[in-house]
């Protein structure tokens, strides 16, 4: 049983359909397109003898709560409460709260044959495309209590825009790479930016990319004959990561202590730099943990930067 509980949505299927229902109403749907689309998705559950009641039951009471259940959703509804085979497998598998199930599906029913609220207005998400420029650099000082507690108070994290990415639902966020000052004092110029040092925020098991086929020969060379990349992999047999996602979702969440340095040119990356492929993704910072998470992994790589 996918449920852990009596009320409807105590349910794994019940919560998918709900979700998936309305996220595609928030992504511009109409009512009749949704419905097709989740129908679509679920159809070879349908005919489940435990999931397919489940399934129509969350469609029913989801539209009716929004003021769109379509007549042939609250017909399947009714049927399924009117046929008894939910009913009957909560008296199977759990009798004691069979009856609990029951009045949830009464209530249902009820509230299915009463007139419905009006239509609920669905807001749709509004992207956001950050305005950074690819080569942009910006400082961000470290002044809070944690950085005071790791030794890295009124230092300056640098990051530079060297790629866009789409984050959900449409916004386009920067990918960057991040340095750190020695001080607290920031590079005057470009040629001062480029001598400090990048920061490592990852490290990858090249094994986890790629799995060699010839025991024989090494799995740097085999990676390189199939995706044309080649990458100095450490003693423990993995790549080093120095890009980040900054998760720009709206103008409003971006720090106003951020300092802006200049464009500085891109053509410098850390040596061996991964870049993305479809096996990976980088980790994406919120700018409210910004500072913990930054600090935890510089200190956590700050032997081999």
């Amino acid at each position: 049983m996918s449920a852990w509980g009596t009320k409807l949505y105590q349910d794994d299927v019940a919560q998918d359909v709900k979700e998936q229902y309305k996220e595609l109403l928030k992504k511009g749907k109409s009512n009749e397109e949704a419905t097709q689309q989740v129908l679509d998705e679920y159809r070879p559950m349908l005919n489940d003898i435990d999931d397919g009641p489940v399934f129509w039951f969350a469609l029913a009471e989801t539209q009716w709560s929004l003021g769109r259940l379509l007549p042939e959703v609250k017909e399947q509804a009714l049927a399924c409460i009117d046929k008894g085979t939910d009913q009957a497998r909560w008296e199977r598998e759990n009798p004691k709260k069979a009856p609990e199930r029951n009045k949830i599906l009464e209530d249902l029913r009820i509230k299915l044959n009463s007139p419905m609220p009006p239509m609920k207005k669905i807001s749709q998400p509004k992207s956001y495309k950050c305005e950074w420029k690819i080569g942009d650099v910006y400082a961000y000082k470290l002044e809070s209590d944690y950085a005071r507690e790791k030794g890295v108070y009124g230092r300056y994290f640098l990051f530079q825009k060297i790629d866009e990415t789409v984050w959900s639902p449409e916004h386009i966020i920067p990918v960057v790479w991040v340095k750190i000052t020695d001080g607290d004092v920031l590079p005057s110029n470009e040629k001062e930016y480029l001598d400090l040092k990048y920061v490592v925020v990852g490290r990858i098991p090249l094994s986890m990319l790629f799995r060699p086929i010839d025991k024989n020969r090494s799995i740097e060379e085999q990676f390189f004959e199939k995706t044309g990349r080649r990458f100095d992999i450490d003693e423990s047999g993995r790549l080093h990561v120095y890009r980040i996602y900054l998760i720009n979702t709206s103008k409003r969440i971006i720090p106003k202590k951020l300092i802006f340095l200049g464009n500085f040119s891109v053509e410098n990356p850390p040596k061996n730099d991964y870049e993305q492929s479809g096996d990976f993704c980088y980790q994406g910072f919120l700018w409210k943990f910004f500072d913990s998470c930054m600090i935890d992994l510089y200190k956590m790589f700050q032997s081999i930067q």
